[in-house]
This record gives structure tokens, C-alpha cells and sequence, in this order.
């Protein structure tokens, strides 16, 4: 693995995905933004229990944030009209969907009431060149 400690990447059990070459890529293969449901992310990623005011005990969820790596003031500062990125993996000969770039954006998207949010999603041979593990 060639990255910098600046290089912004996402971890998924085993799987290490490299964001700045996901940008680099819809960068040279420009594509329309498509709107994908935030209520979806939200329960996925169970971002209704990322509040700041959160007292409860500390948990993880089985992917995405967990309560003490999420910066819910840096996610209200976060540019919504930018795409997140959605990568996209098979298991079992079937495709699977995976938020790896986008998670602060849901979450204030979810504060502000938002339906959808414009998302770039990956193919399965594009996902597999920005893994770096």
C-alpha cells in the first residue's frame, strides 16, 4: 500500500478503500450525479444515534461510524451538493452497495430533513481498482 498519512481512505472489515483514487477516477470518467436516499444511509449506518447530545453507552455499528471517531460539528459544516460515493462489491454472484465516501454528509442531510443526496456509484471493476486491501 503506496499512501501518504494525508490520503483519505475507508475501512470496511479487511477491505481498505482509497477515496482520493475514487475521486481521481470519476475525475477521468465524468458521470451524472444520481440521487440516492438518505433515510437508507441513515438506517444502514444508524446515524439517528450520532447525536451530539448522545448520553447512552458507547457502541460501534457493524460498519460506518462509531460514536467516538464521528465529529458531528465537522459533519454540519459539510458541503452537501458535493456527490458522495457509493462503491459497489458482489458477494454470492450479486451485487452489494457500500457509503465509503459521505457518511458526515448524510449525517447532515438527516439533520436538515434531506431526502437524497447526489451520489457517484462505482462499478464492481471500478471498486476493485481504488481497494487497497
Amino acid at each position: 500500500m503506496t499512501t501518504t498519512s494525508d490520503t483519505q481512505l475507508f475501512l470496511y472489515g479487511k477491505w481498505l478503500f482509497n477515496i482520493d483514487k475514487a475521486q481521481i477516477l470519476l475525475k477521468n470518467h465524468s458521470r451524472h450525479a444520481e440521487p440516492t436516499r438518505v433515510a437508507d444511509w441513515v438506517a444502514a449506518y444508524h446515524l439517528d444515534r450520532l447525536t451530539p447530545d448522545y448520553d447512552g453507552a458507547p457502541w460501534c455499528p457493524v460498519f460506518g461510524p462509531d460514536q467516538s471517531a464521528f465529529n458531528a460539528e465537522y459533519a454540519l459544516q459539510t458541503e452537501l451538493d458535493k456527490p458522495v460515493i457509493i462503491a459497489t462489491l458482489e458477494f454470492d454472484g450479486r451485487p452489494a452497495i457500500l457509503l465509503i465516501d459521505g457518511v458526515h454528509r448524510m449525517y447532515r442531510a438527516m439533520t436538515e430533513g434531506r431526502a437524497t443526496l447526489p451520489a457517484h456509484t462505482l462499478t464492481a471493476a471500478e471498486t476493485a481498482t481504488i481497494r487497497e486491501r
